[in-house]
């Protein structure tokens, strides 16, 4: 597992400078919002040059990453799908003090990183991102498909520096800590899972069920 996230690190370091700077100019890096629902959709496609599609409805994403790349074969790296929110108000917070990080998953089994949380880590207190940690659904669930790595004892924390119990293993470890940059919901292998119950700091509070008339 630790092996399988370091190389993803490497893409998540490229998906969030791209999506720190979409969530500061206003759009999507896909090029579009959805409804008036607080999450985006970014995926592959979109992106160019690889493969994977977001798309989101009644505040629930389709991550569909079955497309095959050009060669005509599934490869782990090829393709990604995933949803961020437009604004989150962990970004700078210690992780002593995030409460709510979490989402529901179904579909296909998860994968030692799909789907998962990749949340950016400052750990010097210079406002800069230094390190991952991954929560995936593999390693952090209830069961039936819920992800609470706050609250979950059983939910191993993964980082590209160390491996935690849980949690609260990594703050008593790490109180300095802090969020760096927006978080996001990944999935980058082939498969395809729905993910939504979404918390990642939203402001305000995430609505799942956007409001009448508004197509999500």
């Amino acid at each position: 597992m630790r092996k399988r996230l370091l190389v993803v690190a490497g893409l998540a370091m490229t998906l969030t400078a791209m999506i720190a700077g979409a969530a500061g100019a206003g759009q999507s890096p896909a090029g579009s919002y959805f409804g008036s629902s607080p999450l985006v959709c970014f995926d592959g496609t979109h992106d160019g040059g690889y493969y994977g599609l977001c798309s989101m409805k009644s505040g629930v994403a389709t991550l569909d990453n079955r497309t095959n790349d050009a060669t005509g074969t599934a490869n782990s790296y090829d393709q990604y799908s995933g949803i961020y929110p437009k604004k989150s108000n962990l970004v700078g917070k210690a992780i002593a003090d995030v409460k709510e990080l979490g989402f529901t998953y179904g579909g296909d089994a998860a994968t030692a990183g799909s789907p998962r949380i990749s949340l950016g880590i400052d750990t010097n207190a210079d406002g800069n991102r230094d390190d991952y940690a991954f929560i995936s659904a593999y390693y952090c669930n209830d069961g039936a498909g819920k992800v609470d790595a706050v609250n979950d004892a059983t939910c191993t924390i993964y980082t590209g520096s160390g491996v935690y119990a849980n949690w609260a293993d990594m703050v008593a470890k790490h109180p300095g800590y802090r969020v760096a940059g927006t978080p996001f919901v990944i999935a980058d292998d082939p498969g395809v899972w729905t993910v939504s119950n979404v918390q990642l700091g939203q402001v305000p509070a995430l609505r799942l069920v956007p409001p009448p008339g508004v197509r999500g």
